[in-house]
């Protein structure tokens, strides 16, 4: 192995070995906060804060889904495009979020509002990804977004609808793109007549929805309403993402299941370690070599 490739090889590795590090943190950090915030019933909600609940969703607001048009009180979406530039082919994502109406929480004791609000990450919002060629690396690590404050972890994450460059997309997608400034307009090439495989400028569009009747598991802020009395009740109190640095998580999965996947920040960061010791001892051996 010459000098080059191996500090080449080096520095890919120990930039995949930061990655898997930032990522087995996150999970960490999120198992901790569900495995250590008590689930509060509705009924006891009776002080402003973080709150772990679960329950049902109960409401009659509901909207039609962006992507796919589903009946819903929050749609989770992705989107991602095929890009063939430079050196490598993958899938990258252009935007993501969570697009949400007011909805109640009911767990049998009482109900509270709940207010996620639309939130929307675009293509440059400080958006890191680890890049390999033909492997959607995201998809391979989480079922669900991470977008401005919310954690959205569900059980499935579709894929919804594919949009080849060389077509208009369905008439909702269209107008949901057009109507959204962090979202960009779809990429094409010249190249792509002669394409055989995946074009460039092709899109995934990702979505799961929330809807009335689904069992939920949220941990969010609990904040009093203008017009709340004291002592505070389920009824003077709405729930949204915390205004500090912890998230807010959104789930239709059981807070085991949840803790489960959060548990896969060991092997992130055995996989870092490994990566990180293998990217300094090839730095080490081109280095010695030069």
């Amino acid at each position: 192995m010459s000098n080059t490739i191996a500090l080449i090889a080096g520095l890919v590795l120990l930039v995949a070995a930061l990655f898997l590090a930032g990522y087995g943190r996150r999970q960490h950090r999120r198992r901790s906060l569900v495995t250590g915030t008590p689930t509060t019933e509705l009924r006891q909600l009776s002080e402003e804060g973080l709150v772990e609940l679960k329950g049902t969703v109960a409401s009659e607001e509901t909207f039609e889904s962006p992507i796919a048009g589903d009946e819903c009180v929050a749609s989770v979406w992705e989107i991602e495009e095929w890009d063939e530039r430079g050196n490598s082919d993958t899938w990258e994502t252009r935007a993501s979020g969570v697009t949400a109406a007011p909805f109640t929480l009911d767990d049998r004791t009482a109900s509270v509002r709940v207010d996620v609000d639309d939130r929307v990450r675009g293509e440059y919002d400080g958006r890191i990804e680890l890049s390999l060629p033909g492997v959607d690396v995201d998809r391979l690590l989480a079922t669900g977004v991470s977008v401005d404050g919310v954690f959205c972890a569900l059980d499935r994450f579709p894929v919804e609808t594919s949009v080849s460059p060389d077509r208009d997309p369905p008439e909702r997608i269209a107008e949901f793109v057009a109507s959204n400034a962090d979202v960009p307009g779809q990429r094409d090439s010249i190249t792509n007549v002669v394409d055989m495989g995946t074009k460039h400028g092709e899109r995934r569009y990702y979505e799961q929805t929330i809807a009335p009747d689904q069992e939920i598991y949220l941990l969010g802020e609990a904040t009093a309403t203008p017009d709340a009395t004291h002592p505070l009740g389920p009824d003077d109190v709405v729930v949204e993402p915390p205004s500090g640095d912890e998230p807010m998580i959104l789930s239709d999965q059981s807070e085991d299941e949840l803790v489960s996947e959060f548990g896969r920040y060991k092997w992130a960061y055995a996989a870092a370690a490994v990566l990180g010791l293998v990217g300094i001892g090839l730095l080490g051996y081109g280095g010695f070599v030069a």
